[in-house]
């Protein structure tokens, strides 16, 4: 089984760079090649320049293939892709793994260099497993396996709504009592004495045996004044009490979930799982 890489960088430096660190972890150099389009062979070189493949284009350096072939060319994406990045002066690396062990490393070391797209095949099964682009030196793709084909988990999450109940102080009713004055008016009959001095002739003239004798005599007035007297009674009562209510109340929001789009290469919508 054997895992064909081929990764696209936006330089040849930065290609030249990934294929180092890929000789230095183990992977043979012949396993490792980089393509530049040119007018000559030369262009279409292994890692270090050591040999050159044939002319038919991309996929007959990629595949060992004649540009009539088409066995397996349909497992990755059409040759314009790769000849218009490199004619945009990117490069693309290829590498082939045989030993199971090295095929997430190679996949570790190309995309900590960044890469602009990566794309992994597994010649014994035919069947091709896109990684996801990376634009612009972005993070690398997640929970890779060290199997032949790689899976990428995007987790869906949605939202449940739950109404709970709690208790909230709306303000407080107070009731207080105090006092007011209002004037009242009541006509009452008083009665009183008075002394009064009366001078007259006396019926019997002769004195008797108490004359030139001094004598006072006291009489008292009398006057009757009002007495105010006042009485308390309850007229009324003011019961305050809580009265338990019910009332049925609509809550309206809204509950997010995530969704997925999938599209293809030239951004038009693909088959939905």
């Amino acid at each position: 089984m054997t895992e064909h890489i081929v990764a696209v960088f936006d330089s040849k430096s930065a290609a030249d760079a990934a294929a180092r660190d890929l000789e230095q972890a183990g992977i043979p150099v012949p396993a490792i090649r980089r393509y530049s389009p040119a007018a000559s062979d030369s262009s279409r070189e292994r890692y270090a320049g050591s040999s050159t493949s044939s002319s038919g284009g991309f996929w007959a350096w990629l595949l060992g293939e004649e540009p009539a072939t088409e066995t397996t060319r349909s497992l990755y994406r059409d040759e314009e892709f790769y000849e218009r990045r490199t004619q945009a002066g990117e490069s693309v690396l290829s590498v082939r793994v045989d030993d199971d062990s090295h095929i997430h490393q190679a996949v570790s070391i190309l995309e900590a260099h960044h890469p602009i797209e990566i794309e992994e095949n597994t010649e014994e099964t035919g069947a091709a497993v896109p990684a996801e682009a990376v634009s612009g030196g972005g993070d690398a793709a997640a929970d890779r396996s060290t199997g032949s084909s790689t899976e990428e988990v995007i987790p869906l999450a949605e939202e449940n709504i739950e109404i709970g109940k709690r208790t909230v102080d709306r303000g407080a009713t107070r009731v207080r009592r105090y006092v007011v004055e209002r004037p009242v008016e009541r006509e009452v009959t008083l009665h009183g004495e008075r002394v009064t001095i009366e001078r007259r002739r006396p019926l019997e003239t002769s004195a008797g045996g108490h004359a030139f004798e001094e004598r006072t005599v006291e009489v008292h007035e009398t006057e009757e004044v009002p007495v105010v007297e006042k009485t308390a009674r309850l007229v009324e009562e003011v019961a305050v009490r809580r009265e338990a209510t019910e009332r049925t109340e609509t809550v309206r929001d809204a509950v997010r979930r995530e969704e997925v789009e999938v599209t293809d290469n030239e951004g038009r919508a693909a088959h939905r799982p």
